[in-house]
């Protein structure tokens, strides 16, 4: 295919990306980077692009500096979602101070409750079931922590879901993101959160409250203290910004650990998950003000 590069910059990041024959993904890239002002640039630049992506007969091929070989995909909406995969990693490059963790984040009142968790750890669904409830989210999956000052920072992405939903999400949890349809596949479902559920890109907040999350079908619910020991460990193997001394990253995730309530939490179903930290936290702002 011999299409002309487009080039694009991208708001809050020096990095490039270039694209060759994938104007179809552009519509689903600026949706799903909400707050991130994908702008085409007007002429070839001196910099060499962190990433480039281009159609070919067997798929969308891209390139880039975290990628020992080329990946490869058919689907727009898996393109797109690997794509910001490397748009995140190009971030934590620009911001090497910065801790970055796998894990979700709602806001409470005094800060952010978090959730370090990785794949499938029920993060995502729980965060948004939250949401539902009247908070606001400020991460689904990567969480940065701002150096110095050790606050989590929001980058403006749609969260995003994994389908089916599972069967114990409960009617009102799915009907409140029937109404918040984003780009999807068979796989994958983006949620449109309004402007008041999703925090804005560069919004900070701190560290109130962290906990481990422990999905457990038949389980008893029980939100019970952490050692700290345990939340640091966790938090360490979460961390992915490895550019920083590991005694600095050490350091910091201790000081984030000792300064917040430590929590795991046990749980079957998501509205036993809502309650139980409802009741500790006031986590629900409607149910807060009846």
């Amino acid at each position: 295919m011999n299409l002309q590069r487009k080039y694009f910059s991208f708001s809050g990041l020096q990095s490039l990306a270039a694209f060759n024959g994938c104007d179809e993904l552009f519509p689903i890239f600026k949706a799903v980077l909400r707050d991130w002002s994908m702008a085409p640039m007007t002429s070839r630049p001196r910099t060499t692009p962190v990433i480039t992506l281009e159609k070919h007969r067997h798929g969308y091929e891209r390139r880039s500096h975290w990628l020992s070989k080329p990946s490869v995909f058919t689907d727009p909406i898996d393109t797109v979602c690997d794509c910001v995969v490397d748009l995140i990693h190009a971030y934590v490059a620009e911001h090497q101070k910065n801790l970055c963790l796998h894990g979700a984040a709602v806001e409470l009142g005094a800060g952010l409750m978090v959730f370090p968790n990785t794949y499938r750890a029920g993060k995502s669904i729980l965060s948004i079931k939250l949401v539902s409830l009247g908070a606001r989210l400020f991460s689904d999956d990567v969480l940065p922590i701002n150096h110095p000052r050790n606050t989590g920072t929001a980058l403006g992405i749609l969260p995003r879901l994994r389908l089916p939903l599972p069967d114990k999400a409960g009617q009102s949890l799915t009907t409140f993101i029937d109404h918040r349809i984003g780009p999807q596949n068979k796989r994958y479902r983006y949620i449109r959160l309004d402007a008041d559920e999703l925090a804005p890109l560069g919004s900070e907040a701190p560290v109130a409250a962290i906990t481990i999350l422990d999905r457990d079908p038949g389980a008893k619910p029980l939100l019970r203290p952490a050692k700290q020991s345990d939340v640091v460990k966790h938090m360490i193997l979460r961390n992915f910004a490895r550019q920083n001394p590991a005694i600095e990253i050490l350091d910091r995730i201790h000081w984030l650990a000792e300064r917040a309530e430590c929590y795991k939490l046990t749980y079957d179903t998501l509205d036993q998950a809502a309650d139980l930290l409802d009741d500790t936290f006031g986590i629900i702002p409607e149910r807060k003000a009846s």
